[in-house]
């Protein structure tokens, strides 16, 4: 009996040795991992960039978007959001994000983070815990993306307009909606970049800002240039034998896989929710007494409107959150409900 206690608490102080060792060594694998944050305002290609450099370069790329995109089938995500969008505090968010990227590295030695992050606190916040669970702070590497306002605008029309249309609306209504603007006639592409940078020059409170340690790397080209300048700031080589369209082959279906299931666990449902809690009853929809059919197009249309405010403004100054104007609210109302303005 006494020999059997023995082997088993030899077994236990070998197995917590093991356990130990694993430990370390984790520490320090994390430590010496390269880490690469990318952040650019939307439209710059920031999954894009990450999916790239999977893809050519051997990074592990984790989506800076997972609590958002698994709001709906993630508890402990969905408070996070609703954290951030009912109560304006996103530190859970992206002590989450370094969670994830600290995880990433104990697996890989090179890992990419991208996403939108506007502001310089919350960057900073990110970095702070990527070294406090054990990162270099020598390792890390601060990329931001910058575009040509005109190039963006451009992008960011063709999206938009394919999304709304999708979901059975016009995209002159949802700009009166959503971004409150007043124009005559066809919303061309001309008109939509004048107004976009217009808005964004206006907008002095939301501004995308610069980080001081970051590097600067200029994707305006939308060809082989977007990759040579990130694999220049990295010190990466590739070969000059792969074209841009074949190299897009391989990224783009990344991404495209990742939006559709993003779009199948329900995701702009419950975020269009989640700002409805935070008190804009535009998007709230009434199903009760209503038609099966209509309820789900009308759930479309909204998680069209909410897909396109995300593509082109930061979640803390969206006017799904901020606008007060009754006749906003009242033009989403009808959007959602009819797919048209009925005032």
């Amino acid at each position: 009996m006494a020999m059997e206690s023995l082997e088993k608490r030899w077994n236990e102080w070998v197995t917590s040795l093991k356990k130990k060792d694993e430990t370390t060594d984790k520490d320090a694998q994390i430590k010496s991992a390269q880490i690469v944050y990318v952040f650019g305002p939307p439209g710059t290609g920031k999954s894009f960039t990450g999916d790239y450099m999977h893809v050519m370069h051997g990074y592990h790329h984790v989506d800076g978007d997972i609590p958002f995109k698994n709001v709906a089938v993630k508890p402990e995500y969905y408070e996070m959001v609703e954290k951030w969008i009912v109560k304006g505090d996103a530190a859970d968010h992206f002590s989450e994000l370094a969670r994830l990227t600290l995880e990433a590295a104990k697996e890989h030695d090179k890992v990419v983070l991208s996403h939108a992050t506007y502001k310089n606190e919350y960057r900073d916040h990110f970095i702070k815990k990527l070294i406090e669970g054990g990162a270099s702070e020598d390792n890390i590497i601060i990329v931001q993306l910058t575009i040509d306002p005109k190039v963006k605008a451009r992008g960011l029309y063709h999206r938009t307009k394919r999304q709304v249309e999708q979901g059975g609306m016009s995209l002159e209504d949802l700009a009166r909606t959503s971004w409150e603007w007043e124009f005559e006639g066809e919303l061309t592409e001309e008109k939509f970049i004048e107004l976009v940078i217009e808005a964004e020059e206006k907008d002095t409170e939301n501004v995308f800002e610069d980080h001081p340690k970051a590097v600067m790397v200029d994707i305006s080209g939308r060809d082989v240039t977007h990759f040579d300048n990130v694999d220049k700031v990295l010190g990466l080589t590739r070969s000059n034998e792969l074209s841009y369209e074949s190299i897009c082959a391989k990224v783009k279906p990344i991404d495209e896989a990742r939006d559709k299931i993003t779009m199948a666990n329900g995701f702009f449902d419950v975020i269009a929710e989640i700002f409805a809690k935070a008190g804009n009853e535009s998007l709230a929809i009434e199903e009760e007494g209503e038609d099966e059919k209509k309820v789900e197009e009308m759930k479309k249309r909204r998680s069209s409107i909410v897909q396109c405010e995300l593509l082109v403004r930061d979640i803390s100054a969206s006017s799904l959150k901020n606008s007060k104007s009754g006749k906003v609210l009242m033009r989403r109302k009808s959007l959602i409900m009819t797919g048209k303005i009925e005032e």
